[in-house]
This record gives structure tokens, sequence and C-alpha cells, in this order.
């Protein structure tokens, strides 16, 4: 006769995910976070994750301990609780996971570009314009990232910086049409 193990149900990412998205386009959000804390626990049991302004070596980054499956799936979920904590106007939670996220690919324009938002709300518009240039940087074609560093430098009463960036912003337009 066998004995009757007791299993721990399997989590499924994709259905998580999934669960999390709906959540947030239910504007759910602490549903959503709740939920993309189960993938990040399941990803990242020993917490090694942390703010990409510790080191700024990439060999002395934890990210790269990671697996590429971890590294897949905490991306999706730190970016997407991030934005729950946008929505929710948390925006020092949403920057750690937007961090976290950089921590582990620390070109992810999606993170970068939620920062800058973050930061543009935030009236804090020289760090704005820290990632947007860090954007423009891995893609130079973004035009999404010159606009918003043209408000930010008209901000600060850089005017000219500000209309050259319209400029090239109008140019990438144009030229993808």
């Amino acid at each position: 006769m066998y004995k009757s193990v007791k299993r721990t149900p399997r989590l499924d990412p994709w259905g998580l995910y999934y669960d999390g998205i709906e959540n947030i386009n239910k504007k759910k959000f602490d549903k959503a976070i709740s939920i993309f804390d189960k993938l990040i626990i399941k990803f990242n049991p020993n917490s090694i994750i942390f703010r990409q302004r510790g080191c700024p070596c990439a060999a002395c980054s934890p990210g790269n301990n990671l697996s590429k499956v971890q590294k897949y799936w905490l991306i999706k979920a730190l970016g997407n609780r991030g934005v729950c904590f946008g929505y929710k106007k948390n925006y020092v939670e949403a920057i750690n996971d937007f961090e976290s996220v950089l921590n582990i690919d620390n070109k992810n324009i999606k993170s970068l570009h939620n920062i800058a938002h973050i930061k543009l709300i935030s009236r804090d518009f020289y760090e704005a314009i820290e990632y947007l240039t860090k954007i423009i940087s891995i893609d130079p074609e973004n035009s999404k990232s010159y606009l918003k560093r043209a408000l930010a430098f008209r901000e600060i009463g850089e005017n000219e910086k500000a209309l050259k960036d319209f400029e090239y912003r109008d140019y990438l337009i144009k030229k993808q049409d």
C-alpha cells in the first residue's frame, strides 16, 4: 500500500502572470501586486535582487547569478508590480521595482522609461533627463524619449536643448512615415 503524499500546488507562471495583467486592466492593483509577489517569491527565493544604485560593476550584479528563466519572470513580475505601484502613486516602491529590473537587465527600456515618467510627474527634471538620455544612448530612434526629454529641458529653462530634441523627434516621426 502506498502512502499518500501531500503535494504543494505548483505555481503556473503564465497563469499567474495573466491573472496579474487582468487585475491591472480591471484597476485592481492590490490584487495584481499580490499575484506578482507570488511570481517574485517563486523565481527569487533568496531575495537577491536589489536596487541598481548599488555597485555599478556588472560583474558584482546579483542579477548575473540568475538563470535565464529566473531573469525572464522576474523582469515581467517586477516590472508589472512597479506599474501597479505607479498607478497607486507609491512612486518609491515603483522605482525600487524598476531599479530591480535594471539590476537584471540594465538596458531595459521599459523600466528606464517608467522611472523617467515618474521623475517627470515628481518634477525631478534633472533625473528624468538622466534616464531619458540613457534610453536615447541605447535606442537613438526612440522618439518618445526625445519628446519627454525636450519637455524636461523646457521645464528647467534649457530651451535650446528642448528645441533640438523637439526637432529631432519630429524628424524621427517623419522618417517613420
